[in-house]
């Protein structure tokens, strides 16, 4: 699906739920649950973008995704539309060793593990519960589950976790993962300025202790992370603040009360759980549902405007 500023809409960012068992340092916090969609409605939904609208990637976020009971069947219902090539996760780990094996046998292919700190003791002030043990016992799970992508996501905090980034790069090089370091997004007026980090310190920092970055090159549909090989490991750059990539971004997002989103921070939203439970025939659903995926795809800004809608639920809309 073309926008109307020529990038090619596929990937499909869905939060399946709104609670989450931590409350990070820069998340929200915790809200009263809103309603969200149910398996069958995210695999009615995944249905008509893969079939009609060309959407390939799906990822389910949250809050936690792992507390629905029924992720099993969400991920089995969204891989029944064989036009998706890809299924993926994020989680922040906690209850991953329990759930990889099933969420490998129904189609999962990519999870993203949250860990901002790899100190036990920085990690509980960072996330309130968990511990570093339970999110690496989830990511080798993962691996012996035969889940085949899988990441980790640090969100970079100066002053907090920034001279931990090298720690990072070894434990992928133990660990066989993938690192993506995410520079931090400020959601609301006062945290304009919180935990920044100068993305030429942190390469500095990598080049002094594992050589040159490699550059790997991408196409345009890529997605946001600038990737390197970096002691052979691959690691992404994801600099939202300091080098957006809204000229290559190529998703729209479902939120957990049931909106669909074009952009994180700006474009507008858009009731989508009124389509879904509209009491109409299926084939008019369908096209109520194309129709507002189409629109919400060319409500997505060229360029996002930092705050001018204030605080946002990043737990509802599934950062």
């Amino acid at each position: 699906m073309i926008d109307r500023f020529h990038r090619n809409v596929t990937y499909l960012r869905i939060s399946v739920t709104d609670r989450c068992q931590m409350s990070c340092t820069y998340c929200t916090l915790q809200e009263e649950p809103k309603e969200t969609l149910t398996a069958d409605e995210i695999g009615e939904l995944v249905k008509v973008a893969g079939e009609r609208l060309g959407f390939r990637k799906i990822r389910l976020t949250g809050g936690e995704p792992l507390l629905r009971r029924d992720l099993g069947q969400v991920v089995r219902n969204i891989v029944a539309t064989k036009e998706i090539v890809e299924v993926a996760m994020t989680t922040n780990g906690l209850l991953l060793a329990d759930a990889a094996e099933e969420l490998a046998q129904s189609g999962l292919r990519s999870v993203n593990v949250s860990l901002d700190s790899l100190d036990p003791l920085r990690f509980r002030e960072l996330t309130g519960a968990g511990s570093v043990s339970q999110v690496m016992e989830g990511l080798r799970a993962a691996k012996v589950a035969g889940i085949p992508r899988r990441k980790l996501n640090v969100v970079l905090l100066g002053g907090v976790n920034d001279h931990e980034i090298c720690d990072f790069v070894r434990l992928g090089q133990e660990e066989d993962l993938e690192i993506r370091f995410i520079e931090h997004m400020p959601m609301d007026d006062a945290r304009l300025t919180s935990w920044r980090v100068d993305p030429a310190q942190i390469r500095q920092q990598l080049v002094d202790e594992f050589g040159e970055l490699q550059p790997i090159a991408q196409d345009k549909n890529g997605g946001p992370a600038e990737l390197s090989l970096v002691g052979g490991v691959r690691v992404g750059f994801i600099r939202a603040i300091t080098s957006p990539f809204c000229d290559r971004c190529n998703r729209l997002r479902v939120t957990a009360d049931g909106k669909i989103r074009s952009c994180l921070l700006s474009g507008g939203v858009l009731d989508l759980v009124g389509a879904l439970r509209a009491p109409v025939e299926e084939e008019e659903r369908a096209q109520l549902l194309m129709g507002l995926l189409r629109t919400s795809a060319d409500a997505k800004p060229p360029v996002y405007e930092l705050q001018r809608e204030g605080a946002i639920p990043m737990r509802q809309l599934g950062g």
